[in-house]
């Protein structure tokens, strides 16, 4: 994929794990899980009542608003309007005042989401990476389960989960509270300076951490939290 490619992909990809983090139900309508349709264009669902060129995709990122291509919102106008309308929900859910776990596991995954698709396609983050795998667990302090999860397996890809336990984690990241949790996702803390505070936690296997840490602060600087 080349830059454009990737940072279009990444902002579909965040938009339907905002959608995941927010519970909402998907039916063939309203589905906006990301297609590839060719070199240019990017479908949300399988209906294609709304799709956007990976330019335009960019475009949606940063100011807000963009067109979608006309010939596939005309031919399908009741599937684009409701996917348009889950599209508008998380951003607007991204703009929030309301800073509690639901507002905090939508930071996290759609963070995390663009920062997988980096590890996975961006040649720095990939090279970074090199071959590591292995589970790495976002916790809130005194819950049972994690906040969001960011996997690989061998001769697989980074993939994110939400809310679900699995086992063995190579790393455990626990936040102090929400407010932390939230700073953090929005890059405002200094991740030495914090963690010596104890303002979250890190224990496991370090040097994947750093590495994770390093391609998400080069993702965050391409792609800030979405703002549609």
């Amino acid at each position: 994929m080349d830059t454009n490619c990737i940072k279009a992909w990444a902002i579909a990809r965040s938009l339907h794990k905002g959608a995941n983090a927010l519970g909402l139900k998907f039916t063939k309508e309203n589905c906006i899980k990301p297609v590839l349709l060719n070199d240019k264009l990017i479908s949300f669902g399988t209906s294609k009542g709304l799709v956007f060129t990976k330019q335009n995709l960019i475009i949606l990122h940063s100011k807000g608003f963009a067109f979608p291509e006309l010939r596939f919102l005309l031919s399908s106008p009741l599937y684009a309007f409701r996917k348009i309308l889950t599209v508008k929900k998380i951003g607007y859910s991204l703009k929030s005042t309301k800073e509690d776990k639901r507002f905090l596991t939508l930071l996290l995954g759609v963070g995390l989401e663009a920062t997988s698709v980096y590890m996975n396609q961006n040649q720095l983050c990939s090279g970074i990476m090199g071959n590591d795998t292995g589970l790495v667990e976002f916790y809130l302090n005194g819950d049972e389960r994690p906040i969001a999860s960011l996997d690989k397996e061998n001769g697989g890809k980074w993939r994110v989960v939400l809310n679900q336990p699995m086992k063995n984690p190579r790393v455990r990241i626990t936040f102090k509270d929400i407010d932390i949790g939230i700073q953090s996702c929005l890059g405002q803390l200094n991740p030495q300076v914090s963690s010596s505070l104890g303002k979250y936690t890190i224990d496991g296997y370090l040097p994947l951490m750093d590495k994770i840490g390093y391609c998400a602060r080069i993702t965050g600087n391409e792609l800030p939290i979405l703002i549609t």
